[in-house]
């Protein structure tokens, strides 16, 4: 049963140390880019950000467009070159595009983007909803036309690649056996492989993930926190 406490303690609500003007619309949005780029595996080669409502309306005076590029360009909340992320991510060649929709929010929430980005043959798509005080919740995850639909936030292990169910379960029984406290498995498997998220009750250590890495080198790992 996925956490019902969004909030892990008051400096959720109260926000991250910062650039920008607003902890929904800046903050959150660059934990959102994050999101994204760990999923992507590294670097986007190409960007295409879809808002919708309220950050459809008010991205461009809150700086959620260089806020959730420069997330995924790798910068932390408090990073400094986040005010120009738009201009180095396109100076790097990377295309960025900004769609503002105006429709209903697909993650259910007036702070919703949908991020789409591609590096080489890797397509993600990422629907990340900011709930305040720099808190994010992952909606969806999309790999190469996988998906998985959820609705949690933070600590996430996103994993993908070619497997099956029995290789799932053993990997899983690695991870408790590193200390990982899982909450809930979010999976979807085909022949070609899987994509699953794994939320989790507390941080993942690090050696835990390194240790997989290794055993299943077949496979991606995106830890999000």
């Amino acid at each position: 049963m996925a956490r019902k406490h969004d909030y892990q303690s008051a400096f959720d609500i109260i926000g991250p140390v910062m650039m920008g003007p607003s902890s929904s619309h800046t903050a959150g949005a660059v934990k959102i880019g994050n999101a994204a780029r760990m999923v992507l595996q590294g670097e986007p080669e190409d960007i295409e950000v879809h808002y919708y409502e309220s950050f459809a309306q008010t991205h461009l005076g809150h700086g959620t467009d260089v806020a959730i590029v420069g997330g995924l360009l790798g910068f932390s909340t408090f990073d400094e070159r986040i005010s120009n992320a738009v201009n180095i991510a396109k100076n790097d060649g990377i295309d960025v595009r900004f769609i503002e929709e105006t429709g209903r929010s697909l993650g259910e929430h007036p702070n919703c983007a949908l991020i789409k980005a591609k590096q080489g043959d890797r397509h993600i798509e990422l629907n990340g909803i900011s709930i305040g005080g720099g808190t994010i919740k992952i909606k969806s995850i999309n790999v190469n036309g996988q998906c998985i639909l959820m609705n949690h936030g933070l600590p996430l292990l996103e994993i993908d690649g070619p497997t099956d169910n029995a290789t799932i379960n053993h990997l899983i029984n690695d991870l408790i056996e590193h200390g990982a406290d899982i909450n809930e498995e979010i999976k979807t498997i085909n022949p070609d492989g899987c994509l699953m998220a794994l939320h989790l009750n507390k941080a993942l250590p690090e050696e835990a993930l390194s240790d997989l890495r290794e055993k299943y080198s077949d496979l991606n790992f995106a830890y999000i926190k």
